[in-house]
């Protein structure tokens, strides 16, 4: 007995400096009023071009990001060519348009409260085909890979994303419907079953990978989906829909440290959160975030 008590004194005493080591963070940074701008998008010279541009908030962040709304946006070339990106929704400014790999890009941003903000110049890079979309099926799931190369070694730095769509059954066969006009529960025709479904959804997680330490630019089964096993995606059909895009080394770099910040499990042994910066600066405020 004596043996038991003194073990429970020893959990009692290692839990009880645990159990008061919470304390309320406190961030020592000062935003500004209206918050810092945050910009997020690509000139992209396959696809639309599309920029989103917000505020943040305070934390705790218990509110919605606030939409820029009203602002100028244009993408400018090296070359001295001009593509002003309407606002299609609200903080939203989107538009098509060619671009040269001769020349470089930028973006300038004029807010609505009349503050400038002005990207680098960054090469426009040519993204290689989609060699294939393989898949593996094993005791731990499907998993999804993308495979390319580019001959000419000029790549090296890639992105993904998807779109999926999925076929499935509801887990309960519908026979009957409730008619609340005549307050009549009825058979359900077979024209007006639900139980056969469709769900559709796009990627969240940053997919990035890079061969600049390969002797060829090659990216071989590079894992851009992974299924759990008996999950309901595979029950019926699947499909996906991956796209590919060539990063500059800069662009890598951010996205790779976006990446650790955000999706790291918070363990003793993740990388510890470090701050990203990214290109696009104020003129009217050069020391504003």
């Amino acid at each position: 007995m004596p043996r038991t008590v003194n073990h429970l004194l020893i959990i009692l005493l290692v839990l009880l400096p645990a159990i008061g080591c919470k304390d309320k963070y406190v961030s020592p940074y000062s935003a500004p009023a209206t918050g810092y701008l945050v910009v997020e998008g690509y000139i992209s010279g396959n696809t639309s071009t599309q920029f989103t541009v917000s505020r943040t908030i305070p934390l705790p962040g218990s509110t919605t990001p606030p939409p820029e709304h009203g602002a100028k946006v244009q993408v400018e070339g090296s070359d001295n060519s001009i593509h002003p990106l309407p606002e299609t929704s609200t903080g939203v400014y989107k538009d098509s348009f060619a671009l040269s790999p001769q020349a470089q890009y930028r973006l300038r941003i004029h807010t609505a409260g009349g503050e400038d903000y002005l990207s680098d110049y960054v090469p426009f890079k040519v993204t290689p085909a989609i060699d294939s979309i393989s898949w593996s099926n094993g005791p731990d799931g499907v998993t999804i890979y993308a495979n390319s190369h580019d001959p000419s070694n000029a790549t090296r730095y890639y992105q993904w994303n998807w779109d999926q769509v999925y076929e499935y059954q509801a887990g309960e066969y519908s026979e009957y419907e409730y008619i609340r006009a005549t307050n009549k529960v009825i058979e359900r025709p077979d024209s007006d079953q639900i139980w056969h479904c469709w769900s559709s959804s796009n990627s969240t997680s940053i997919l990035v990978s890079t061969s600049a330490k390969l002797a060829q630019d090659v990216i071989s089964l590079y894992p851009v989906k992974h299924i759990p096993p008996n999950d309901i995606q595979l029950s019926l059909l699947y499909s996906i829909l991956v796209r590919q895009y060539a990063l500059t080394g800069d662009g890598y770099n951010f996205l790779s440290l976006m990446q650790k910040n955000t999706e790291s499990l918070g363990t003793i042994f993740d990388a510890q959160p470090s701050q990203i910066t990214g290109n696009v600066h104020s003129l009217t405020h050069p020391a504003e975030q």
